[in-house]
């Protein structure tokens, strides 16, 4: 594509070495981010608007997908390899592992599964949160939006009024969405594009929507093949800046995983390797050796002998000028178990600890140990993590932020600003409450029932279950056979 404006075009055009190096396969071409001078640039020419569309559709996309089967344990490392097997007759096994799938769950569940809290020196401003929190399902959508911000490097939020006068907040796809940047230090978004894809029948269409940061302009439905934009219509709409947030862990926009694809693929490949050496185990090749003509068979016997697993051997000579015996005997491949184990251990240790996530599978992890142990465990990850939730702040800063500017526009917030507006993130980790608590208790602390029980995990409601234990006591002062102890009467009373 020729260059059309100053969008990061800077890249080195050597051709890449296709291999099966993930880093090899998508160069730094696949993951820039787009820039222009100003966006009139770019939108004043339906032409550029359409290379710069095409090159995310041709250029970014290819590596979103295979991040994202490299996630659904359809590892294209192994799958697409077509010279893994070239024998024909011999096990072709390929299996795929999902290290990427665990490496994202462990880090969605570790940094959203207790919900991010959100908060303000001014009450008005929290109660705004609140409810748009409440509309919104925030703690779902703040979990999907870490998901595809740790797997594809990036993730998009979109936020709009609807026709009910509510302000909504959905995730965008990756696949159909970029963010044009300018060539500030600041990098401010100048606008953002959404060309969501449909299908009808074996056609697929493509709807190319643009995004300002005053209004939504709308092309005609159109095409991938032959991509031609004719703008349908205008609507202004009054978030203050582009309506689409993209978050990314840091600058480099990289995948939580991407670092050990190479790994995971030579892990599959070991493993797929020992499968198929299983299987042709059981058709070990019969060698029959003895006093032979081996000259009377033609070159297609021999090839059919092969697929037969038979091999015919002619006598050898003993040193003594004996011909050496008839013999029959099945010979097969050996397998190195220990070595063979050992690299695939370290493969997959090796998965783990330039990941910085844990195995749980481990023993040595997830034995015996005090709750400070397991953080020390843990530390590589949560350096990592604190980068990650760093870039996630900012993309809730500015989601309240364009909240509060169309609030204040429908006269529904008076707020200037957020305030003192901070985010929290609680690792969401296995505590030792028994050795915390009872280090508190040993130094001296005193703790209520109601924080007491506010512990139990079996506990739904504090409060009920509070009343059940005032019923229970009233219950037992009424019982004769309790009268005594209590020095009640029966009915309760002295």
């Amino acid at each position: 594509m020729d260059k059309v404006n100053e969008f990061e075009h800077g890249e080195d055009r050597r051709p890449y070495n296709v291999s099966k190096s993930f880093q090899q396969l998508y160069g730094p071409e696949a993951n820039f981010s787009y820039r222009a001078h100003t966006a009139d640039e770019i939108l004043s020419d339906a032409k550029k608007l359409q290379e710069m569309i095409q090159d995310h559709y041709e250029k970014q996309c290819p590596r979103l997908a295979a991040l994202d089967d490299y996630m659904k344990a359809r590892n294209t490392g192994i799958y697409n390899d077509e010279n893994r097997r070239v024998e024909e007759g011999k096990a072709d096994h390929r299996a795929a592992h999902n290290f990427a799938k665990i490496i994202n769950v462990f880090d969605v569940g570790y940094n959203t599964g207790i919900p991010i809290k959100k908060s303000s020196d001014n009450e008005k401003i929290n109660e705004m949160v609140t409810e748009y929190d409440k509309l919104n399902d925030v703690e779902s959508l703040d979990s999907e939006l870490w998901r595809d911000f740790k797997k594809y490097g990036r993730a998009y939020e979109l936020q709009y009024r609807n026709r009910a006068d509510e302000d909504r907040s959905v995730i965008s796809n990756a696949f159909e969405t970029f963010v044009c940047y300018g060539l500030d230090v600041e990098r401010t978004p100048l606008f953002a594009v959404r060309y969501p894809r449909y299908r009808i029948g074996i056609r697929e269409k493509v709807m190319v929507s643009v995004y300002t940061d005053k209004e939504i302009i709308t092309y005609r439905p159109t095409t991938m093949a032959a991509l031609k934009l004719v703008e349908e219509k205008r609507e202004r709409h009054y978030w203050g800046e582009v309506p689409i947030t993209e978050y990314s862990p840091d600058r480099y926009r990289q995948s939580g995983f991407e670092d050990v694809i190479p790994l995971i693929d030579l892990y599959d490949a070991a493993q797929s390797d020992t499968s198929n050496y299983m299987t042709d185990l059981n058709e070990a090749t019969l060698v029959v050796s003895g006093d032979l003509d081996l000259s009377k068979y033609t070159v297609k016997e021999v090839v059919e002998m092969k697929k037969a697993n038979l091999l015919l051997l002619a006598n050898g000579v003993n040193p003594d000028g004996s011909k050496s015996q008839t013999d029959a005997k099945y010979i097969y491949k050996q397998y190195d178990v220990s070595g063979t184990e050992a690299y695939k251990e370290r493969l997959q240790g090796d998965i783990h600890k330039i990941s910085f996530v844990p195995d749980l599978t481990d023993e040595s992890f997830s034995g015996n140990q005090s709750g400070e142990a397991m953080k020390y465990k843990l530390f590589g990850f949560q350096q990592t993590a604190k980068d990650s939730q760093r870039g996630f702040k900012k993309g809730l800063v500015r989601r309240y932020r364009l909240l509060l500017n169309i609030k204040k526009f429908v006269n529904e917030a008076s707020n200037d600003d957020l305030g003192n507006f901070t985010v929290t993130f609680t690792p969401n980790l296995p505590k030792a409450v028994l050795e915390e608590l009872k280090a508190l208790v040993d130094a001296g602390a005193e703790f209520s029932q109601e924080t007491l029980l506010e512990l139990a995990s079996f506990v739904e409601n504090i409060k009920t279950e509070q009343e059940r234990l005032q019923e229970e006591a009233e219950e037992q002062k009424k019982d004769p056979v309790m009268r005594d102890m209590f020095g009640g009467d029966g009915d309760g009373n002295e």
